[in-house]
This record gives C-alpha cells, sequence and structure tokens, in this order.
C-alpha cells in the first residue's frame, strides 16, 4: 500500500527548478499531476480478476478461480466478491475504442482497464504465470516477458521451476494498491510424482496453478493489509 500520508503534502511548499517551455508542460509539473492521485477504493468492492499468461489476456482456469473464491470467503463478506475478467469483452472494448479514437490499442493492461471498466469492476487485480516447462517462453529472459515486472533476481531464476506475480491497480486512476510475488521450487513442484509419459503441457499447466494457488495466498495477505491501511487513512 503507498499512500499512507497524502504523498503531494510534503511537497505543497517546495518550488520545481525547471520551467515550462512555451506551451510544455514542465516534467516536474507532470509528475505532480501524477502523483495527485490517491486511493478511492473501498470495500466491498468488485474486484476483477485478469490473467496474464506468455504476454497476452487468458481465461482463468478452473482450479485457478477455485483459488480466488476461496480467498474470498476467507477475507469475508465485507470484502466483497472476486469477479473474472472477460478477454472477449476487453477486446471488443478495445476494438471499440480503437476505431472511435483512430488509435489501435493492442496493450494489455489498457485491454484490461478497458474492459473492466465495462465490467464496471472498481479495481482490477492482474496476476501472471510462467514455468520453466513452457517451451513458448525462455524463461531466463524475464525481463522481455513479464507485463507488471521483473520478478527474480537472475541466480533465483535459475533454481525457480515457476513464479508468479500480481498487482492490483484502480480501473480508472489506475492507482497501484499493492502488490504479490511467488516462486516455485522443485520440491514444491515435484511432490506429486509424476511418469515419463505425462505430456509436458500437462506438467506446465500444474506448475502454474501451484504457482497460482501459492500466490492467492499472499494476495490474500496483501488485501488484509490493504483494508486496514484503508481503515487508518479514513480515521
Amino acid at each position: 500500500y503507498y499512500a499512507e500520508v497524502f504523498y503531494l503534502e510534503k511537497y505543497k511548499n517546495v518550488s520545481t527548478v525547471a520551467v515550462a517551455n512555451g506551451d510544455n508542460i514542465s516534467i516536474e509539473e507532470q509528475i505532480r499531476k501524477v502523483a495527485a492521485v490517491e486511493p478511492v477504493l473501498t470495500f466491498p468492492a468488485r474486484i476483477g480478476v485478469a490473467r496474464i499468461e506468455n504476454g497476452h489476456l487468458s481465461a482463468l482456469p478452473g482450479e485457478e478461480v477455485e483459488a480466488w473464491e476461496k480467498v474470498k470467503k476467507k477475507l469475508g463478506r465485507d470484502f466483497g466478491e472476486f469477479v473474472p475478467l472477460n478477454p472477449l469483452i476487453a477486446n471488443m472494448v478495445s476494438q471499440n475504442v480503437s476505431s472511435q479514437n483512430n488509435t489501435y490499442i493492442n496493450d494489455v493492461m489498457n485491454k484490461i482497464r478497458l474492459g473492466a471498466a465495462r465490467q464496471h469492476l472498481d479495481a482490477v487485480l492482474i496476476y501472471e504465470v510462467y514455468s520453466q516447462t513452457d517451451r513458448k517462453s525462455n524463461f531466463l529472459a524475464i525481463a522481455d516477458l513479464t507485463i507488471i515486472g521483473s520478478f527474480l533476481l537472475p541466480s533465483r531464476a535459475v533454481e525457480a521451476e515457476g513464479f508468479a506475480k500480481a498487482m492490483l491497480i484502480d480501473v480508472v486512476q489506475g492507482y497501484p494498491y499493492g502488490m504479490a510475488d511467488v516462486i516455485l521450487d522443485k520440491e514444491e513442484v515435484y511432490s506429486t510424482p509424476w511418469r515419463a509419459s505425462d505430456r509436458e503441457q500437462a506438467l506446465s499447466d500444474s506448475i502454474e496453478t501451484k504457482a497460482v494457488i501459492k500466490l492467492s495466498e499472499e494476495v490474500e495477505k496483501m488485501f488484509e493489509q490493504l483494508r486496514w491501511d484503508l481503515m487508518r487513512k479514513e480515521q
């Protein structure tokens, strides 16, 4: 949680060094405008859940939906609900906005926010997951693969079999409320024996599911802390 106090308060009497050049706004003024966003999330809330795999928005597998439902039950009625973001809606809204404004929207984060807005969600939990067995991605090229951000230091990435990361953002403002991440090591992955005949894709799916289940536990803690911080801010 990033704003226990109003971020700009400590800068209100601080003058900027650079000045606007003609009609252009100085970078300092742009920074102030960006920083002027404060958290507006209240509970109960409609929290969207968006899954990114290999850089693209994907549907939520059944076991992962169950994991998020368990988190919702643990957080209680006052939390609200998780609402899976519909990839079809996100794509349709993006295409509609693109045609109306003569701009091509292909960025997955913008697609997610547009789809979440159409579904009238208060915030959206965006998470992405990777497994080392997935041939569609180079596991070590983390900086090129991740949408949310770099997950692990290279030394830890080599040892990991899978990893997942989540970010909770405000749909309208893009305000980041919190983040959580996990790694899955070999011991966790192979706690269930696998036969040589098992398909590689099935193993990859299993690793990703385990990573998300582990991630959901960290997200639960993140929400608990966020609710506490928001309550303190209101006092």
